[in-house]
């Protein structure tokens, strides 16, 4: 009878200490997905809370970057991925998480050399909307001045065009267009059939939180996190997921 009453005042207290926390994440696949589904920001979420074993997270899943902060500053939500700015939110940032790769990525079969942005100068290219806005004066002046330029809503779209050799070259994140290759499946390409060239700088966004406490708690915990090796490997398991299997991409 006295180890069932230890028990249960144990439970009681561990349930009391382990506090409830909701997180909000963004809606554009792989990197974020809908409930169930795998997401590579996610696990890097989950990855850092191992860390934090006095945490039970509740995920509320596909905010737009719009709604993330609206959300977080009307404080309906504990914290949110993929903040890029402090001016933002009215909350705390945390150290920056989440890594974006814009690349450049052909077909092997071409053997094109794009080694910088200047490199795009005369070649058809296909990229995401606002990317000439986002990407940088050097980026407009070389696709101003390219064969064709065109902007898709739909990363899907740009692995169909590059695909099927309507392009020479498509702009944008690595894991959403191989992750747009894995669904198109109308032809026999595979994802080591193309190139990718890193001629972009990584881009990096936070956690944001409400709580100073709480990005303060995330800091420690996503320090150690990236100590152990296993931060980096969350991005090369993903690669090789999508089927893209170059040990230098991570």
């Amino acid at each position: 009878m006295a180890y069932c009453i230890v028990l249960v005042i144990f439970f009681f207290t561990f349930n009391i200490q382990a506090k409830s926390l909701t997180i909000a994440l963004g809606n554009f696949e792989p990197l974020f997905s809908e409930k169930n589904k795998p997401a590579l920001f996610k696990d890097l979420i989950d990855g850092v809370y191992t860390y934090i074993p006095n945490r039970n997270i509740n995920y509320r899943y596909m905010f737009s970057n719009a709604r993330l902060v609206r959300e977080l500053n009307a404080q309906t939500i504990d914290g949110a991925a993929n903040i890029f700015s402090k001016n933002e939110i009215q909350g705390c940032l945390t150290l920056p998480i989440f890594t974006y790769s814009d690349v450049a990525i052909s077909l092997k079969s071409k053997h094109y050399t794009i080694n910088s942005v200047s490199d795009l100068k005369e070649k058809s290219v296909v990229s995401y909307q606002r990317a000439m806005l986002l990407l940088g004066r050097e980026y407009k002046q070389a696709v101003l001045l390219s064969k064709y330029y065109k902007e898709v809503a739909q990363p899907l779209e740009q692995a169909k065009l590059l695909s099927n050799d309507m392009v020479d070259v498509s702009i944008g994140d690595k894991y959403i267009f191989l992750h747009s290759l894995k669904n198109y499946t109308k032809d026999n390409l595979k994802p080591n059939d193309f190139e990718i060239h890193d001629i972009f700088p990584s881009v990096a966004s936070s956690m944001g939180f409400n709580d100073q406490k709480l990005c303060d708690e995330f800091n420690e915990a996503l320090i150690k996190y990236k100590n152990s090796g296993k931060y980096q490997l969350v991005y090369q398991n993903y690669l090789e997921k999508l089927g893209f299997f170059n040990k230098n991409n991570n």
